[in-house]
């Protein structure tokens, strides 16, 4: 077959495994040309470019080479949420132009052209109604990210008028969506993270009341801050972190506390999650404080809902929307490093076309 009959498209495999206790870096992905046969479509089939990719720090989960259904495979291409225009179609429910976004699949490959069967079609959602501006923010705050940080909140965390919540990780994906969800539903809102970039998005852009670095201060000194700005304790904390973070906010936890756990990105490179001091087990059950993880597929029944006032409260400036981007499929492993290094602000996509 001529090369006038192949086409060159880019794509990004997982060299190796990452294995736990270790940090991603750069060669432990390629991005690689891939010149293939054109092939024509088969019934039912769609074949999409792909606009956007997004990173997420679950996926590290999915590189340490344990045996799972959901461990990607060395030597394959990487997958997760992503979006993308049809450019063919032989699916009468879909035609040449429309989009599609992550819904319930999270198995979109790091590629710049894909094609999908008709079932796999039916994993994504058509958004061709959402304006161009927000169709990037569909695989971030407004998707996945954002339901996660919908269901934890409303549905783990019950916020009521006046208490007070605690986000760490406030300026990431997940946690600028609680730390609005609270102070929507009235909450004293007070974040955690890094720089004083993300301190001052967290009070000027998101609303919300106080923003505290745990940069260079031991848990006691992080507490002690914690303590200035809740006195009257927390109600609410939507984890992100764990570690010496979480252990500081967790010695403040009034009586019937919630603690909805969504992530816990300290503890992703090392080879056990560190166990919670037993002090602080002792404090959550004197006081009845329900801590436990939760899973945003436990509420995929209830997806539409919450895409839909996601959606609406950003439409209607109730909600601040925010992500950090970075150009090229080429970018994709340098976009995913940096979540482990906290660069981003808000949700960290990568767009690979117009």
């Amino acid at each position: 077959m001529s090369n006038r009959n192949k086409k060159s498209i880019r794509e990004v495999v997982l060299t190796h495994y990452i294995g736990k206790g270790n940090e991603p870096t750069l060669d432990c992905f390629r991005v690689q040309d891939v010149r293939e046969p054109f092939r024509e479509l088969r019934e039912g089939e769609i074949r999409l470019k792909t606009k956007y990719l997004s990173v997420d720090p679950y996926m590290r989960g999915r590189m340490n080479g344990e045996k799972s259904f959901s461990s990607f495979e060395e030597g394959r291409t990487i997958c997760g949420a992503g979006c993308g225009k049809v450019i063919e179609s032989r699916n009468k429910d879909y035609k040449k132009g429309d989009i599609l976004t992550s819904h319930t699949d999270l198995c979109w490959p790091w590629r710049e052209v894909v094609i999908f069967s008709a079932e796999q079609a039916s994993n994504y959602f058509k958004i061709n109604e959402i304006p161009e501006g927000y169709v990037s923010h569909t695989i971030g705050q407004l998707g996945m990210p954002g339901l996660t940080a919908y269901f934890g909140m409303l549905d783990r965390g019950a916020p009521k008028e006046g208490e007070t919540l605690v986000v760490s990780g406030g300026a990431g994906a997940c946690g600028s969506i609680a730390g609005q969800i609270g102070r929507l539903k009235g909450c004293k809102v007070i974040g955690i993270s890094s720089s004083e970039k993300k301190l001052d998005h967290m009070v000027r852009c998101l609303g919300f009341d106080y923003a505290i670095s745990y940069k260079d201060k031991t848990e006691s000194q992080l507490y002690e801050e914690l303590q200035s700005k809740a006195p009257n304790g927390v109600d609410i904390y939507f984890d992100n972190v764990g570690g010496f973070i979480s252990n500081a906010v967790l010695r403040l936890m009034n009586k019937n506390g919630r603690v909805p756990i969504c992530g816990q990105i300290s503890q992703y490179h090392k080879e056990a999650v560190e166990p919670l001091p037993q002090d602080i087990e002792q404090h959550l059950k004197n006081n009845n404080v329900d801590r436990r993880w939760f899973m945003v597929y436990d509420y995929k029944d209830r997806f539409s809902e919450g895409y839909n006032q996601l959606y609406n409260w950003a439409k209607n400036g109730q909600m601040r929307v925010h992500q950090t981007e970075y150009e090229g499929i080429e970018n994709l492993p340098k976009a995913f490093i940096d979540l482990f290094q906290c660069k981003n602000i808000g949700k960290a996509v990568v767009r690979i076309d117009e």
